[in-house]
């Protein structure tokens, strides 16, 4: 190609650009066309129908323009030609677009917009479309929680804090508090989806346009549900993208925490659940090993997507319309929603294949003075004590049994009174069968009143809620697809019809 291709070069810069600058800033602006080619194309496409639509632009040149359009919008992003050494995608579309139909109808590419605009409209577009792909796979995740729930929602359990037995549960209910975050992750997705459904096609400069461009039609072709309203607004608005970026990395810190905890709870020590092999990697030296691998890439993951936010708010710190902004933004919307959706598909993958081992479950809880709370609770609803010196009493059984190694079980009313005296100076009394009920954690399980607790009622209650949210998120996710497939379609069709076909 010649050295005129790269914008601006042979009109007011001399000669080609430095070997440099297209090693350290062109090649990266160039490498981003792979992911950005569909949104960018979609673009152009738009902005060509538009100029027809509004009568500036016509004749031979309205067709071949668009016919050329169609030709690129053809050729798989990963098999365009993009050459570095003419500055970004967008001139490297250009460049080819010139081949194939000459520099009188690819001329009118750039006719009432900067090229920045093609980018805006292509990046935003390829995060609508990503955001959306994140939604469905943490919907996914839910699905595979609330299935394994049902399942496991009379099956007892400890809850862990700090690593430490605490609580009596169910799996069950264990696992829906993976479930919940999960639930809001996706329903952030939405909100992204909606903010980046406004339109900021059409917005020339940052100032408008003397073209005949109509922003409401812009919107209309590119599936949009409204605009930017200020011109310079939407050339430059960035935080739609840093609310993006925080969406992504609150995502992934659930999937790291669940990540964390699931690989505790397989480690030979704990022996709760057991991956799938298809999730899992041997070792290359020690062949007893099965390490679960993917849980690794769900954690990494999370470490980036945090970074990610940090850069895109460092780079915002620049005065208003910088380019600084988006030759970071072009890159990293399109690589972290890329990464975010496998990511999030993978851990839908792992829940979905995860074993569960409930008789490992029931047997630390019953070896665990998991009850004491419990038991705590029934001295002081009898009248016999207030919480705080039931608790004291109850505390000083437990440091008393486990001092002689004996189990939760060997816990006596007569023991209980001794701890009283040593806790209190004073003995307390408690019915033999209360104590047994309250030692028993799968009764204490069961007990719990509240919504959201571990009781049958309420795990049915939560199991329904998250069946009706499900069906809802499908509901809202099938309709945004058939909305985008058929803009999409629509789009390419007047462009068809406009250039002849």
């Amino acid at each position: 190609m010649s050295e005129t291709n790269e914008l601006g070069r042979g009109g007011r810069l001399r000669g080609a650009a430095a070997g440099e600058l297209v090693a350290a800033a062109f090649a990266a602006e160039s490498a981003h066309g792979p992911r950005l080619a569909r949104g960018l194309s979609l673009a152009d496409l738009a902005h060509a129908v538009a100029l027809v639509e509004g009568g500036d632009l016509a004749g031979d040149d309205a067709g071949t323009l668009l016919r050329g359009l169609l030709e690129l919008h053809a050729i798989p992003g990963e098999e365009f030609p993009w050459d570095p050494a003419l500055g970004d995608a967008f001139n490297a579309r250009e460049a080819e677009l010139e081949r194939r139909v000459g520099r009188s109808a690819a001329g009118w590419l750039s006719a009432g917009r900067p090229r920045r605009e093609a980018f805006r409209v292509g990046v935003r577009l390829t995060a609508r479309w990503g955001v959306l792909d994140l939604h469905d796979a943490l919907a996914d995740q839910v699905s595979a929680l609330t299935r394994h729930a049902r399942a496991t929602r009379a099956a007892l359990a400890t809850d862990y804090t700090y690593l430490q037995p605490a609580q009596p549960t169910t799996i069950g209910h264990l696992l829906l508090a993976y479930a919940y975050p999960a639930l809001r992750d996706a329903a952030r997705a939405r909100v992204s989806h909606a903010a980046l459904g406004q339109s900021v096609a059409g917005a020339g400069g940052s100032a408008g346009s003397r073209w005949s461009l109509d922003r409401g039609r812009l919107a209309e072709l590119l599936g949009c549900d409204g605009l930017i309203e200020h011109a310079k607004d939407a050339a430059w608005q960035v935080d739609v993208y840093v609310e993006l970026l925080s969406t992504l990395a609150i995502a992934a810190t659930h999937q790291s925490q669940l990540a964390q905890d699931f690989e505790i709870y397989a480690s030979q020590e704990f022996g709760l659940l057991e991956l799938a092999d298809a999730h899992s990697r041997a070792s290359a030296l020690m062949p007893q090993k099965k390490n679960p691998y993917a849980l690794v890439a769900i954690r990494t993951q999370a470490g980036q997507a945090a970074g990610d936010v940090t850069g895109a708010l460092v780079a915002l710190h620049t005065g208003s319309a910088r380019t600084d902004h988006f030759h970071l933004l072009n890159g990293t919307i399109p690589r972290a929603l890329d990464e975010a959706v496998s990511i999030a598909r993978l851990t839908a993958s792992v829940l979905d294949g995860i074993e569960l081992r409930a008789a490992r479950f029931e047997q630390i809880a019953r070896d665990s003075f998991v009850t004491a709370a419990d038991v705590a609770d029934v001295i002081a609803l009898s009248g016999a004590l207030d919480y705080r010196s039931a608790h004291k009493v109850v505390g000083r059984a437990v440091r008393d049994l486990v001092e002689t190694d004996d189990p939760p079980s060997a816990l006596t009313p007569a023991r209980l009174s001794a701890a009283a005296e040593a806790a209190l100076g004073e003995p307390v009394t408690i019915d033999d069968a209360a104590l047994a009920a309250a030692l028993d954690p799968a009764a204490c399980a069961a007990a719990r009143k509240q919504a959201g607790s571990s009781s049958m009622a309420a795990m049915a209650a939560m199991l329904d809620e998250l069946d009706a949210s499900l069906a809802e998120h499908a509901r809202w996710s099938a309709a945004a697809r058939e909305r985008r497939g058929a803009a999409e379609a629509a789009l390419l069709f007047r462009a068809r019809a406009l250039a002849g076909h």
